[in-house]
């Protein structure tokens, strides 16, 4: 006889009994486990021999016979992986195979063995009323059922066996992801809250130790502009200058704090704008007296180009201040003997609804300039261009993070242009006018 992978030899009529695999062999292969529930021996017998050769998908049958709805509750209870029961109606009692099926389904919850039921008297449980009341899956009457439609029958059953438990398999993959999934959900809620938290409780530390820096520093600065005037007064010219340098001194330990403060608040979300109208172009000569000594100090020359209808802007006079200083100071600080140009206009954008007028304040520089991998991380916080930079002209990294921050929270932005060795150009973008019902805004 040949034997064809995957498929039964129907056309072999050669009926030789085998036992069972041994446990110990079943153990180390694969095989479709098939329950006979009949309480004749011949059955169990006929059935045995009729598919002792039979395999699909290259695995074997095993065989577990049960003689009693009892022994096949039991035994089905032990091997909840079988695959297939061929399951008799009537034997102790006429309705002990639907029994079974009731127990199967309804009791141990298997949805997925497949029950085929054989009985020799389709009288006593007519097929229509059997398939309407139980999760049965093929009703057989024995006297139909040749070996080439037992074959057939145990084919079909374990082809329908397999692709359930696929599907039941990827359910419970499903499920197992699902669940990991939900777990990942809840830690990083849980991480999202921790970092809510710390960085609630950063906020608040910083802000109490910059109030706590700034009184001795204000009274550092204080008595310092005291005793620069009581020397000037007094002809004490040899003190005057070291006067200045601690007062030079504390109003940049003063900025730094302020600095700090600043992003805290900015990452915090609890920044507030304070709203009012106010001349652009007064606010631009402030800024630039305020940085001629950084400008003088690397012998930069400053040109200024200020348009005609600048006008006024009503939004946070203070953080424009601010934001003007920072890119201004950042261009005078990283130019040595060369320019820097500042020019300021005013356009409208009449595609908008309503049309809205923004102010442009955009700075030039000779100056260092920035390689494109710098450029990626100018507007982080604690960050400069690169380490030597930083020994070279100081500073936290703060100002152009601030900056940056603070252009979107007045619904404006920011944008740079470099190259390394050729000086940068900054653009910031202001609305004339802040969002009247921005959430960022107090008016």
């Amino acid at each position: 006889m040949t034997q064809h992978s995957g498929e039964p030899n129907l056309e072999d009529d050669r009926l030789i009994f085998v036992d069972s695999v041994p446990n110990e062999t079943v153990d180390k292969i694969n095989t479709w486990k098939v329950m006979l529930v009949d309480d004749k021996a011949e059955a169990h017998q006929v059935a045995r021999l009729a598919l002792q050769k039979f395999k699909f998908e290259d695995k074997p049958l095993q065989f577990i016979s049960a003689y009693s709805a009892d022994e096949a509750q039991q035994l089905i209870e032990a091997h909840p992986d079988t695959a297939l029961i061929l399951l008799d109606i009537v034997m102790e009692e006429n309705d002990s195979g639907l029994k079974v099926a009731n127990y199967i389904r309804n009791i141990l919850k298997n949805r997925l063995v497949r029950i085929v039921l054989r009985t020799g008297q389709p009288g006593q449980a007519p097929e229509e009323a059997v398939i309407m009341d139980y999760d049965i899956n093929d009703y057989k009457v024995k006297t139909e059922l040749t070996r080439e439609k037992l074959l057939t029958t145990v084919m079909g059953a374990l082809r329908s066996y397999r692709d359930i438990q696929t599907v039941e398999i990827n359910r419970q993959e499903l499920a197992a992801l699902y669940a990991d999934l939900e777990k990942s959900h809840v830690d990083l809620a849980q991480a999202k809250e921790a970092a809510e938290t710390a960085s609630q409780a950063k906020t608040t530390f910083l802000a109490n130790m910059s109030h706590e820096l700034r009184t001795p520093l204000s009274a550092i600065l204080g008595y310092a502009q005291l005793l620069y005037e009581d020397a000037a007064q007094l002809g004490y010219e040899e003190f005057e200058a070291d006067l200045l340098k601690i007062q030079s001194a504390g109003e940049h330990l003063l900025l730094l704090v302020n600095e700090i403060l600043d992003i805290a608040k900015l990452q915090a979300d609890k920044l507030v704008l304070q709203i009012e109208p106010f001349l652009v172009k007064t606010l631009v000569e402030d800024v630039v007296g305020q940085v001629q000594a950084t400008l003088v100090a690397n012998k930069n020359s400053l040109e200024v180009d200020l348009a005609e209808n600048l006008g006024t802007m009503k939004t946070d006079q203070s953080r424009v201040r601010q934001i003007l200083r920072n890119i201004l100071d950042n261009a005078a600080k990283f130019t040595e003997n060369g320019i820097v140009r500042l020019t300021v206009y005013r356009e409208s954008d009449l595609a908008s609804h309503p049309a809205t007028d923004w102010l442009i304040f955009q700075v030039s520089d000779t100056g260092i300039g920035m390689s494109p991998a710098q450029l990626e991380q100018i507007f982080e916080a604690f960050t400069q261009v690169d380490m030597s930079t930083r020994r070279k002209y100081g500073g936290i990294g703060l100002g152009l993070a601030i900056t940056h921050d603070l252009c979107r929270l007045m619904d404006g932005d920011i944008a740079v242009a470099s190259e390394l060795g050729q000086g940068s150009r900054f653009t910031v973008r202001l609305p004339a006018e802040v969002a009247k019902f921005s959430s960022s805004v107090q008016d």
